[in-house]
């Protein structure tokens, strides 16, 4: 079966022509709709307001019953202007009309478009039956029907209980479609038919399918309320996974702060251990200031000099001396190249006014040979005596 005509079965609730969606066209007044139905009206049309026409097609070709049959109605035409209903089963055909002027302006207190309005006939939404004949109570009224092989072969409506005389009428006129059984029978007793969905049998109009644009435009509804449905839950779908991945996101943010506040206190640590490292290695690259010191007290202890200057740049090194009035500018340089140290001792400039001698020269190393077995407290504290009110530098800090 075509899914797009399964959808209505499936939501029982937006069917347009469920029973209780269903206006009631009566001979006198208009019942609405138990229920709000979406999309086109459906309004079914008393029996007591309808004409019903059997016309024999045996002689008409398959493919032409149908125009045949509209032909034959156009021909019957019991209104003026009317509204009808076809309905094709074998070599038979139905046609059911009602006056449709009237029923427009029955339905225009009521409905805001009664052209809009899809009219169904009462007849044809009663459950049938296969064969046989019976008394149904319609909405106004009784009809009584005959049947043979699923087809109603005849019809006839009365506004109260039917006679024996009015039954038996009503047999014999039918006994030409197969109720010749029946014909000696009373009247038998009234019976409910349960309310169709939707006609017994499809019904054809005078210009095509009496249901076919309204029945399109009632699936369209069906398939938009349908999609609207499921997009929606598509949306609510990806909301939800959305919200799902924003947490889940969050959690792995959370976690990842957390690994870096503790790979930053690394990262730090590690960063202040590669500065001491760096100052280890600087001094373990380049001579000490207080081992210079030493070597000069040690090569000019003797010289009864003093240290005014020092400046220790990586392996150069410059002094300002102050001499003794006994010592000589050539006995300084001699001591000072004594310790196989100090390289390319030279004299930059002399105060003579003070007897201030400036040096220059070159560092042979990072630490100077051994030359006696003094203790380094001891040599320090002798070094001092070089030093009374001097002032130095390593690396251009004064």
């Amino acid at each position: 079966m075509n899914p797009a005509l399964r959808l209505p079965s499936l939501f029982r609730w937006l069917q347009a022509n469920h029973p209780s969606r269903r206006a009631l066209l009566l001979r006198e007044r208009f019942e609405p709709a138990s229920a709000r139905a979406i999309g086109a009206p459906v309004v079914v049309v008393a029996r007591s307001r309808c004409r019903l026409k059997w016309f024999r097609l045996n002689t008409i070709p398959v493919a032409e019953r149908l125009a045949a049959l509209r032909m034959q109605a156009r021909a019957w035409q019991p209104f003026e202007d009317g509204v009808y209903w076809l309905a094709l089963q074998g070599e038979s055909g139905l046609v059911m009309a009602c006056d449709r002027r009237r029923a427009t302006q029955d339905l225009a207190p009521h409905l805001a478009d009664p052209g809009r309005a899809r009219l169904l006939p009462e007849p044809m939404l009663r459950s049938p039956m296969a064969n046989g004949v019976r008394l149904l109570r319609c909405l106004e009224g009784f009809e009584g029907q005959a049947w043979h092989d699923g087809w109603l072969q005849s019809s006839r409506w009365w506004p109260q209980l039917p006679s024996e005389q009015e039954w038996r009428l009503f047999m014999h006129a039918g006994a030409g479609s197969g109720a010749e059984a029946a014909q000696d029978e009373p009247c038998p007793e009234v019976q409910e038919a349960a309310w169709l969905d939707r006609p017994w049998l499809a019904l054809q109009g005078m210009e095509g399918d009496a249901g076919a644009a309204l029945g399109l435009e009632r699936r369209l509804v069906t398939l938009g309320a349908l999609a609207l449905v499921v997009c929606t839950a598509a949306v609510a779908r990806q909301a939800w996974d959305v919200s799902q991945a924003v947490g889940r996101r969050q959690a792995e943010i959370a976690v990842l702060r957390e690994s870096a506040a503790a790979l930053l206190a690394s990262r730090d640590q590690a960063m202040a251990s590669a500065a001491q490292a760096r100052q280890l290695a600087a001094w373990l690259t380049e001579p000490l200031p207080i081992e210079v010191i030493v070597h000069l007290h040690d090569v000019l202890g003797k010289s009864n000099v003093q240290l005014k200057e020092m400046d220790l740049t990586g392996s150069k090194l410059r002094l300002g001396l102050q001499l003794a009035p006994q010592a000589t500018r050539s006995a300084i340089v001699r001591d000072l190249q004594s310790g196989n140290w100090f390289k390319n001792v030279a004299e930059v400039r002399a105060e003579n006014s003070s007897g201030l001698m400036v040096l220059e020269m070159v560092l042979d190393g990072l630490r100077p040979a051994p030359r006696s077995g003094k203790p380094a407290s001891q040599a320090a504290a002798a070094a001092s005596d070089l030093l009374p009110d001097s002032a130095f530098s390593a690396g251009g800090r004064k």
